[in-house]
């Protein structure tokens, strides 16, 4: 997902990239969005047949090339949108320019060709008039559409999906009209589904009233032993970006997939609004900045710093306008609320929150001889702990820095200055806050925080310091004794105020990111309706269950698992011992899934139901939620807590003639419910499995 966001989000496309690479957890052929390079032009030496289509209707696939370089058609993944709220939105699908399409490269199974580019695609939804309340429109996406000889739109790589609640600043004025893209469609229910498209050199502005989400379909991947590049088609990943701003509470579901709950806020509009507005007026929320808008609108803790000085056009219809000079990007709410003079309307961009996040900094850490008196009012008592973990970081970025200006001295950039020549107290809160490196004018990839290194610390152990110990630490009881030492209120907002699980900075990828099986995903503003689960997404609510991998099947792709279903216990007046088969979810045919995600029920017991490659049927229960991990060291340790969980006589194998395996007691002994919480890298997270051996005819 890196390659659509401008400069200023970039780092939280690289964090959902970095999620995509480590997160599928069994998926043999990992989902990511990893590797890739090369330059070129044009696909069509390798002659692919046209995908089967009717004529007269949209196009239901795309060639593509599979793992033996056969021709394969690809199908289409959907995108709905429901609108809960009690007024209309005016949905975009955004595509950004790239400078290599690894999409395509893994569809077309090539690297020698670079696919660029340089437009920004914009999809409308009933363009000028959206969508109604209690609607919702689906579209239909393939992989990509071809415009011309070697031109492409890439629909899965690295999408945004911007809804609104507004109209206003929508559409730049020179963006140009596009006929209707190939295998593009839309079906609406209780409303019109038409769709305009247009390509351009901007995404939608920061005054624009909507609220950012971002998705890929499928995955390029690398497999060992092959030097072709691959593109997985099985998951969804998505994410809200609410590492940005924060503007409108948006829930995100996959499809075809009804045990992962959403991503988000199912909160009714105007009750997230009141949090926002709560929050701005209280504790270490208060007088945080807002954008120049009518409505609520908040920045990240990046963009605090990042847009400061930023302007709108002078000609914008915004509420707070100097009498001359252009108006502000951020201000605060009095002036919003029309409590300020005229030279507040002009430099009055953050209060009381920010002030001390900037105390925080000038107090903890040694500045040497510069001057910050411009920034700092106050002097903080910090804790010894607090000083120390501050100044490691600054350290950290301050090596960074002087890397970058060696890059200049050896000529690795474009240009003879740094367009950041000097490391100082601003410019080091707009990268830690950012958690991005020095490399202005060297190129996105330039100067990698990865490779930093100072006397004890690396980038693998200081970020996770950074993430659990710095943006968390309003959970710390020190801090929640004292809100002056919060080091970013804001994550509180996100992950308190508005109990979303969400990104709230751009690293946050534990909670934010998610890579599910799914055709598809589900947007849904302001309420549940239209999403396959209507529960929250939680790792301590569900669980994944794992298979071991046959011997004789490591590294192949074949299918392992067909398919599976999960059925609540007492739900179904007309089943509530779950005696039918309810395996409603199909596993991907050309991959080797060694397991599949529980990830949000209604209750508990459950009764879990999967079918292997030979068409043996599993059945077991799973009695009860697992407990809350306090202890990472006796995480579920006690055999006795186990068999609460999963008791071993409620399992059973038949085979495909419906009669009891003769190993079925041999398979289901070796069930074994564990959790684990990573106290170094993720300690904010419990992810609980339960593991069983090889599929029952492999056992030995």
């Amino acid at each position: 997902m890196t390659s659509f966001v401008p400069e200023k989000t970039q780092r939280h496309a690289a964090a959902a990239a970095a999620a995509s690479c480590t997160g599928a957890l069994l998926l043999v052929l990992a989902v990511s969005a990893c590797g890739g390079s090369g330059g070129g032009s044009n696909p069509n030496a390798l002659t692919l047949p046209q995908p089967p289509g009717n004529p007269s209707g949209p196009v239901q696939g795309v060639a593509c090339l599979d793992l033996d370089g056969n021709a394969t058609t690809v199908k289409p993944k959907t995108v709905a949108i429901h609108n809960n709220s009690e007024g209309t939105i005016y949905p975009v699908l955004a595509i950004g320019p790239k400078p290599v399409d690894q999409w395509l490269q893994g569809c077309f199974r090539t690297t020698a060709e670079a696919y660029p580019s340089t437009a920004v695609y914009k999809l409308y939804v009933n363009e000028g008039k959206g969508i109604p309340k209690n609607a919702s429109v689906e579209i239909t996406l393939p992989l990509y559409s071809e415009l011309a000889a070697g031109q492409y739109i890439t629909w899965w790589n690295g999408g945004r999906v911007v809804l609104a609640d507004r109209i206003d600043r929508m559409r730049d004025p020179e963006d140009t009209p596009l006929s209707a893209p190939e295998g593009v469609s839309c079906s609406g229910e209780g409303t019109r589904c038409d769709l305009s498209t247009y390509s351009g050199k901007t995404q939608l502005p920061d005054n624009a009233f909507a609220q950012l989400s971002e998705y890929s379909y499928g995955g390029f991947i690398t497999l060992p032993g092959q030097t072709k590049p691959y593109l997985n088609t099985d998951n969804v990943g998505y994410n809200i970006s609410y590492v940005d701003h924060v503007y409108m509470p948006v829930a995100i579901g996959p499809r075809n997939n009804p045990y992962i709950g959403f991503s988000g806020s199912s909160q009714p509009l105007a009750e997230f609004r009141n949090t926002l507005r709560s929050f701005l007026g209280q504790g270490p929320g208060r007088g945080w900045p807002v954008y120049n808008l009518e409505e609520l609108k908040l920045p990240g803790g990046y963009n605090v710093f990042a847009q400061r000085s930023g302007v709108f056009p002078r000609a914008d219809n915004v509420p707070v306008k100097p009498a001359t000079g252009a108006p502000p990007v951020l201000t605060v709410l009095a002036c919003i609320e029309g409590n300020c003079t005229d030279d507040q309307k002009t430099n009055l961009h953050f209060g009381e929150s920010v002030q001390h996040v900037q105390n925080l900094w000038g107090s903890c850490v040694a500045w040497g001889a510069e001057d910050i008196s411009a920034y700092v009012t106050a002097t903080v008592q910090c804790p010894a702990d607090l000083k120390e973990k501050l100044e490691v970081v600054r350290r950290f970025f301050e090596k960074n820095h002087a890397d970058y200006l060696q890059m200049h001295a050896d000529k690795k950039c474009a240009g003879t200055t740094p367009m950041t020549p000097e490391f100082n107290y601003w410019q080091a809160l707009t990268h830690i806050y950012g958690w991005v490196p020095f490399n202005e004018g060297c190129g996105a990839d330039a100067n990698p925080l990865g490779k930093t290194t100072i006397p004890d610390w690396n980038h693998a152990k200081i970020q996770p310091m950074y993430i659990h110990e710095l943006q968390y630490n309003h959970l710390q009881p020190s801090v929640v004794a004292r809100p002056e030492l919060t080091f970013n209120p804001y994550v509180k907002l996100i992950h308190d105020a508005l109990k979303m699980n969400a990104y709230a900075f751009s690293v946050d990828d534990a909670v934010g990111f998610m890579s599910e099986l799914g055709d598809g995903l589900i947007f849904s503003v302001g309420g549940t309706k239209g999403l396959e689960n209507g529960k929250q997404f939680s790792y301590a609510g569900g669980f994944f269950l794992n298979i071991g991998i046959p011997q004789s099947q490591v590294g192949s792709h074949e299918q392992l698992l067909k398919k599976y279903g999960v059925c609540a216990m007492g739900q179904d007046p007309d089943d509530p011992n779950c005696d039918k088969d309810k395996q409603d979810v199909s596993m991907p045919v050309s991959s080797q899934i060694a397991g599949f995600r529980v990830g949000t029920v209604p209750s508990y017991p459950i009764k879990v139901r999967f079918t292997d490659e030979k068409d043996n049927v599993y059945t077991l229960v799973v009695n009860k939620e697992y407990p809350v991990c306090t202890d990472p060291v006796q995480c579920l340790k006690n055999d006795g807590d186990k068999k609460a969980i999963y008791d071993k006589a409620l399992c059973s194998v038949v085979d495909k003639q419906g009669q009891a395996h003769s190993r079925s007691s041999a398979w289901c002994v070796g069930g074994d419910p564990n959790q684990h919480k990573d106290q170094a890298n993720d300690p904010q997270l419990t992810k609980n499995f339960l593991n069983f051996p090889v599929p029952v005819d492999y056992l030995p």
